[in-house]
């Protein structure tokens, strides 16, 4: 971990602030893919608001994914498609998509290979026949309450939608702020880095459902880090003020941002090895301990 010179809310420098911004990320973090949200960070978040602080949702999730019930919590914005899209209290101030040309390319590769895969909108999820029976396949191994409970079913809803059509025009490709792939076993996390890392962001997961062989790919230089630095710059506000946590390798580059980053207790070993904090798991509480303890709440 990196040092924590702690309580971290105190002051800043001897001087006492007047409020942080806090970046949270959803799964694995807020909320668990069963669609459990612990009581406890509900209330830490809606405290940490009372006291003037300013939070934000940042997930890899679509505008389209993230419900009413993670919204209801309390949000001052919303940074969705891994940082590609912005909003502060309604309003958009940062949107980029990647280049149709990339897009399609990217389309015809993990096509190729027979990989389940989404093109992701703001307002919708374009996704192929493959990615389709990938998640039909998880909802068959789901319990009955996980049925109804888990984010899933309604993630299987939206994608049925709006089917991508088999030989598409290539106005499909517009618009698109994140691709993502399911593991395959016709194609590698690694192939997919190798052949588009250079024109691309390109992440793990953070829905362990994917394995270590499925990703999400976003426009080149764009990540939650990114997102990170426009809202502070929007509110005027230190990066040395604002705090990030997170669980997966996308919330890399918002912890290489933040003046604080937290990692949960069920993170990746390598994102706790970066962390300013290791808090407890998503399950123990560990939004809330973790507000707690850098005295937001």
């Amino acid at each position: 971990m990196r040092k924590y010179n702690g309580p971290y809310c105190a002051k800043h420098r001897g001087v006492a602030f007047m409020k942080k911004i806090i970046f949270l990320d959803i799964d694995g973090t807020l909320m668990e893919t069963s669609g459990y949200i612990p009581p406890s960070a509900v209330a830490a978040c809606r405290e940490a608001r009372k006291r003037g602080h300013l939070l934000y949702v940042c997930s890899g999730r679509n505008l389209a994914e993230i419900g009413d019930e993670i919204l209801s919590i309390g949000f001052d914005g919303i940074a969705s498609s891994g940082g590609a899209h912005v909003e502060i209290g309604g309003r958009v101030i940062f949107d980029t998509t990647m280049p149709p040309e990339t897009v399609k390319q990217i389309a015809a590769f993990l096509e190729s290979c027979k990989c389940g895969f989404a093109l992701e909108k703001n307002e919708a999820i374009l996704s192929n026949a493959h990615y389709v029976s990938f998640w039909e396949a998880i909802i068959d191994r789901l319990d009955a309450k996980e049925k109804t409970s888990s984010f899933i079913p309604h993630l299987l809803e939206l994608i049925k939608s709006t089917p991508l059509p088999e030989n598409c025009d290539d106005s499909y490709y517009k618009g698109v702020n994140k691709i993502v792939f399911a593991g395959s076993g016709s194609v590698s996390f690694a192939a997919v880095k190798r052949a588009f890392g250079g024109e691309c962001e390109i992440f793990h997961s953070s829905f362990h459902y994917y394995g270590e062989e499925g990703g999400e790919i976003g426009p080149l230089g764009v990540h939650k880090g990114l997102a990170l630095k426009k809202v502070a710059e929007h509110h005027g506000v230190s990066l040395a003020d604002t705090v990030a946590f997170g669980d997966s390798d996308n919330d890399r580059p918002m912890f290489e941002c933040a003046g604080v980053g937290v990692a949960m207790g069920n993170a990746r070993d390598s994102l706790k090895a970066m962390a300013h904090i290791v808090t407890t798991s998503l399950v123990d509480d560990g939004i809330f301990n973790g507000f707690n303890k850098l005295g937001l709440i």
